[in-house]
This record gives structure tokens, C-alpha cells and sequence, in this order.
């Protein structure tokens, strides 16, 4: 890897980004290096860019027919790293500063149709696997990232007579929130959790003790980020639903609340969002509300 890349992941290490945002940003800079390489036989040394390097790798780009989203993601990428350049007087100013990001229309997160939610949930009934149940049911009604649900620990989940509700101590940036329960996924906790008790190696043998992570994998070994996107994608090829992940699932909780019509400020409370800005997108109409908009007045 080129040392100034080596040195900008480490910079990213130093601000506490994720693991997934730093491996996105480097994704997008590898496939800006070879580009660069191909296109001018040059590294990609922060003073070898030019702001008609960029606009040129933006036009190469849009002829492949990327993405809009795709490509101002990667010019947004290279300027991060060109500014970090910059501050660090490697460069004079940021070569990206001017150049426009693609014009596109902005469409609300796919998510699952009722139908399809429902198919998924049947599915995974039928296995007769009250864990994947339970994981499936907490993501799809509280929303939660799949890191937090996977931080989750037994004393995180308060079911009573009084209060029912979900504690996230892990949440992006750190941020602490705490999600009511309704009661279908109250149901299913509940029975999960029961099911639980007298299972495993604990001291205490017919109880979970609190400290205990919620949803464990093989082994007795928390489960993973990976662990958790083979579960729903297991279910999903078994229903037949395409495109199916922890995160449509977290955009299909979104919009079933914001169909419910709910305040949008609430909704961006639940998500973690730490601004209503970023709920709106769910607002916005997705793919198949505009195709079953236009089918609508279909002659056939």
C-alpha cells in the first residue's frame, strides 16, 4: 500500500472510525489509485492529483455507468484524503474543493414489503429456531444497527409489568439510547429468554445472569457481525427474498414507522440518528412506491 494511504487509515484509526467506514473509504481511494496509475502512469501521491484528475475520473465513471450515490460516495472519499493531505502541508489545497458531485434524485432506502416481512418471520417460525426468531424480531421492530444488536447483554432488555424497553450502550459515536419494546417483540424476547434459562455453562443454572451477552453463536462465543448476516441471509434464500441484510431490515423498521405515521422526530430518536435530517430519507418514496405509483394507471 502506498505510505500516504498507510498513513491516512492510521489517521482514521486516531479519530475512532469504524472498522467499516475506514475499509469503505479505502476501497473507494484503492480503486481512485488504480485509476490514477492507469490513467497518468503516476502514484497517487496527494501532489500528483489535479482537479482535472478528478473530473476526469468522475466522467470515467459516469461512461461505466455508475451509480450517482456510488460516485460522489468515492469523490467524497478522495477528498477526505486530499484534505487530510492538505493539514498535514503536503498540499497546498484540496484538489476536490471545486469539483461538483453528481446530480441525482433522491430515493428513500429500499425496504421489505409487508408481505415479504411477513414471509420472512413464517420462515423462520417454521425452523423452529426460537434464537434466529428473536434476532430477526428485534431488528425488524426496534431498528437497532446489527453491532448493537450483537453488544447486547441479558440486563440490556427490561420486560415488566410497568416498562418494556431496550438499552443500547454501544451505539454509533458511542451513544447511549434506550428503545421501548411493543409487544410483538416483547413475545418473542420473552419466550426466547425462557428458552435460554438452564442452557450453557453458568454458576447460576436456571437463570441468565445479567451480565451475559444476549445472543451467543457457536461455540458459546458472542455473535458476530458476520454470524448475524448469514442467519437472515440463510432465511431470506429459503423465502425467496432478494437483498435482505441487518440494515434493510433497520430501513424497513424506519419506514413501517414513518408509514405509521409517525413524528419523524421520534423516529430519529429510535434509529440514533443524531439529527432529523438523516430520518428524512425515509420520507422519501423508494423504487416501488414510485413503480407502484406508475402501475397505478397501467391500462393492462
Amino acid at each position: 500500500m502506498n505510505d500516504n494511504l498507510q498513513d491516512y487509515r492510521d489517521y482514521l484509526y486516531d479519530l475512532d472510525k469504524s472498522e467499516k467506514t475506514i475499509q469503505a473509504y479505502m476501497t473507494d481511494l484503492r480503486s481512485f489509485s488504480h485509476w490514477f496509475e492507469t490513467e497518468t502512469g503516476e502514484s497517487i501521491d496527494p501532489e500528483n492529483i489535479t482537479p482535472l484528475d478528478v473530473i476526469d475520473y468522475r466522467k470515467d465513471m459516469l461512461d461505466q455507468g455508475r451509480k450517482p450515490s456510488t460516485i460522489n460516495r468515492r469523490l467524497i472519499s478522495i477528498s477526505s484524503f486530499c484534505q487530510w493531505a492538505r493539514e498535514n502541508d503536503l498540499i497546498p489545497n484540496n484538489p476536490v474543493e471545486g469539483v461538483r458531485p453528481v446530480a441525482e434524485e433522491p430515493l428513500g432506502p429500499a425496504a421489505l414489503e409487508r408481505k415479504q416481512q411477513l414471509a420472512l418471520i413464517r420462515t423462520v417460525r417454521r425452523s423452529g429456531n426460537i434464537r434466529d426468531l428473536a434476532i430477526i424480531t428485534t431488528l425488524l421492530h426496534t431498528g437497532i444497527r446489527v453491532n448493537e444488536l450483537c453488544n447486547l447483554h441479558v440486563s440490556d432488555i427490561i420486560i415488566s409489568e410497568n416498562s418494556n424497553m431496550i438499552t443500547v450502550r454501544q451505539g454509533k459515536g458511542t451513544k447511549r439510547r434506550t428503545i421501548p419494546l411493543n409487544p410483538t417483540v416483547v413475545r418473542i424476547l420473552k419466550d426466547y429468554l425462557e428458552s435460554q434459562n438452564g442452557k450453557g455453562t453458568r454458576t447460576t443454572a436456571t437463570q441468565l445472569e445479567a451480565s451475559e451477552f444476549l445472543f451467543y453463536g457457536q461455540k458459546r462465543t458472542p455473535l458476530t457481525d458476520r454470524g448475524v448476516r448469514y442467519i437472515i441471509k440463510k432465511y431470506a434464500y429459503i423465502a425467496k427474498i432478494e437483498h435482505v441484510s441487518p440494515h434493510s431490515l433497520r430501513h424497513t423498521c424506519a419506514k413501517n414507522l414513518i408509514d405509521a405515521g409517525q413524528p419523524i422526530d421520534r423516529v430519529a430518536t429510535i434509529l440514533g440518528h443524531s439529527s432529523v435530517n438523516t430520518t428524512k430519507i425515509y420520507t422519501m418514496p423508494t423504487e416501488r412506491d414510485l413503480q407502484k405509483t406508475m402501475d397505478s394507471i397501467a391500462w393492462e
